[in-house]
């Protein structure tokens, strides 16, 4: 600690030690329970099935898409994925709502990536939609 000063402000705590353990311990035991691996382990037929789940109840239509998975680590992976096309209004009163719907806007029209939406969230997810709608 005297050669690098810093050593001791940055090193890792107990409690950091103990949530990294858990969440590895996560991941070899039940790697599906993480949100990230589930998505990106995914298949594109269940994202599929959810898309047009989502598009029936909100009144939207499927598309497929490409998921890009992140900037940091892999800025250029990109997986197959569906998404549920809607109007391009219902961008931001989805935002606003309580918790957020985040889309991605593209040729004026509003996509919502199922890829990122669990199975237990598409009847949230609809509600909402029609709640902006309302």
């Amino acid at each position: 600690m005297r050669r690098h000063p810093l050593q001791r402000a940055l090193r890792a705590d107990k409690l950091t030690l103990a949530a990294l353990e858990g969440t590895l311990a996560l991941h070899l035991e039940a790697p599906d329970e993480i949100p990230v691996v589930r998505m990106l382990r995914e298949d594109a037929r269940v994202v599929r099935t959810r898309a047009e789940r989502l598009a029936e109840l909100a009144g939207g239509s499927v598309e497929q898409t490409v998921a890009r998975v992140g900037g940091g680590a892999l800025p250029l992976a990109e997986l197959p994925s569906f998404a549920c096309v809607l109007e391009e209004e219902l961008a931001a009163p989805l935002r606003a709502h309580e918790p957020p719907v985040i889309g991605i806007v593209r040729d004026g029209r509003l996509l919502l990536d199922c890829r990122t939406i669990a199975d237990a969230e598409v009847a949230d997810v609809a509600a909402a939609v029609a709640a902006a709608r309302g």
